[in-house]
């Protein structure tokens, strides 16, 4: 094995030559990347629920910008958090957001794995805002195609050439 090293010359000039390497020298290894890309190798089978608050509830609020002191919806909202945290701990759930707007756009979504339709359905159901009527919801087949890994630590974004990805 061969390392380089500068040679400058009293002219100013400088040269790069390869000299052979002190015994048990070995080349350094190159930093592997942690690129920012796919976290899933395929498909990711899912499920998504679609979410909407009950309208009276809905209304309250967009009326007052104040939630509305409903003890009951309360008591669901927070059983529905905890809910989900579950399913996320145990593995079920891939991710959740909601959409901020008006009412047809206050909606929500959480994409989950689930064995069938009916468990899937289950799930939703057991969604402790679902059963007391707060939430209206549905629950739909869903293909996710790719997960981001930009959250992982020490991801970055490289260029093609450092993290060439399959299209």
């Amino acid at each position: 094995m061969c390392r380089t090293a500068p040679i400058i010359l009293l002219l100013g000039i400088g040269l790069t030559v390869s000299l052979p390497r002190a015994q048990g020298q070995s080349t350094p290894p190159a930093a592997a990347k942690n690129c920012v890309g796919k976290a899933n190798k395929a498909k990711i089978q899912a499920y998504v629920v679609l979410l909407r608050l009950r309208w009276d509830i809905y209304a309250k609020w967009k009326e007052t910008g104040v939630w509305p002191d409903d003890p009951e919806a309360n008591k669901a909202l927070e059983g529905h958090s905890a809910y989900w945290a579950q399913q996320l701990k145990s593995g079920r759930a891939i991710t959740a957001g909601a959409m901020n707007g008006d009412y047809w756009d206050n909606a929500a979504i959480i994409v989950f794995e689930a064995g069938s339709p009916e468990e899937a359905e289950t799930i939703m159901k057991n969604d402790p805002a679902v059963k007391a009527h707060v939430f209206q919801a549905q629950v739909r087949p869903f293909d996710v195609f790719w997960v981001t890994n930009k959250f992982q630590p020490g991801a970055e974004v490289c260029t093609e050439a450092q993290n060439p990805q399959p299209r």
